[in-house]
């Protein structure tokens, strides 16, 4: 008897779309490609010193919960099996400052592809705190600008020098995280050192003449870990020492 006999034509249509359905499935999922992310630490004290053992050092995929592995003593690491994917690396040790790789990309056309990441370049805190800023003139280097005079400790030496980062606002609550401009890393010979900025400096800042603006000095390291927020497009500084003197103001030349 014939099958229409017992199916009305919606239900013949319903049956004919899922043996359709039926014969076009592929039931095989494709195996998502995996392989290795490895690198190397190059571990600093707070001077322009490198450290033999570079053992100790945390390493964490901060968007994959629990990955989590150790450097050895020549500072090498490695992640297995990781599907190809583009990652944000965490390093971090007691007495150093945190350091972030952001988007490191494994990625290939084989399974077990090896990835190997730059040296990672990671310093210790800062030792260096800055015990007094004092403003000294309305020039710098022979030219218009301003100048200011810091003291740090402990005193540095040609040898174990001190490192020094400025940081720039028109707020007087400039601080390292709230700041408008900062500057390059500076060494300093001498506990009392004369620093400052011309006026061009300044305005490439994006400051203007007449602008009171605020500056504040931290002590630094020679590796600085500093690295480039993603979320808000700011630099964190993570090895300054806090141990700071008070903001000082002067006027754009």
């Amino acid at each position: 008897m014939p099958l229409s006999k017992f199916l009305s034509l919606p239900s013949l249509l319903i049956t004919f779309a899922m043996l359709l359905n039926a014969c076009g499935k592929d039931d095989s999922t494709p195996t998502a490609l995996t392989g290795t992310l490895r690198g190397t630490v190059q571990v600093w004290n707070d001077k322009a010193t490198s450290i033999t053992d570079r053992s100790g050092v945390t390493v964490t995929l901060d968007n994959l919960s629990g990955k989590t592995t150790t450097t050895g003593a020549d500072g090498s690491f490695q992640f297995t099996d990781l599907p190809f994917d583009s990652y944000d690396l965490s390093f971090s040790k007691s007495g150093y400052g945190t350091l972030k790789l952001i988007g490191a990309k494994l990625s290939g056309t084989t399974a077990g592809t090896v990835v190997n990441l730059p040296t990672i370049q990671f310093g210790a805190l800062s030792t260096t705190t800055i015990t007094a800023l004092t403003p000294n003139n309305t020039t710098y280097n022979g030219g218009p600008g301003v100048s200011y005079n810091y003291t740090v400790s402990p005193a540095p030496t040609t040898t174990n020098r001190g490192y020094v980062r400025a940081f720039l606002s028109t707020t007087n609550a400039v601080t390292n995280t709230n700041y408008t401009a900062f500057s390059s890393l500076n060494s300093a010979l001498n506990a009392n050192v004369i620093g400052g900025f011309t006026a061009s400096e300044l305005y490439a800042m994006g400051f203007s003449t007449g602008q009171t603006v605020f500056i504040k000095l931290y002590g630094d390291s020679y590796q600085s870990n500093d690295y480039e927020d993603p979320l808000t497009g700011k630099t964190i500084f993570p090895n300054l020492n806090q141990t700071s003197a008070p903001a000082i103001s002067f006027i754009v030349p």
